[in-house]
């Protein structure tokens, strides 16, 4: 299982449901938002599935990107 850490770059004015919805991903950990536009986020998901997962989230309304901040697969080796 990979864990990785990342903030989530929202439109203005749609933080909260944007966090909402990550929330709701069952592979996702929300911790809140950050300068009112980042969502921090954490995800728990087999390497395999970590690009498929993260192209949900870019296609969420209200996202404008994301940005990686930690990655671990020890687990996984």
């Amino acid at each position: 299982m990979a864990i990785l850490g990342f903030l989530t770059h929202t439109v203005e004015g749609k933080s909260k449901e944007v966090e909402a919805a990550l929330a709701a991903m069952p592979e996702l950990s929300t911790y809140g938002i950050h300068q009112d536009c980042y969502v921090v986020v954490v995800a728990e998901a087999d390497s395999a599935d970590l690009e498929g997962l993260m192209s949900r989230v870019h296609a969420l309304d209200g996202v404008l990107t994301t940005y990686v901040t930690s990655l671990n697969v020890e687990d996984e080796q």
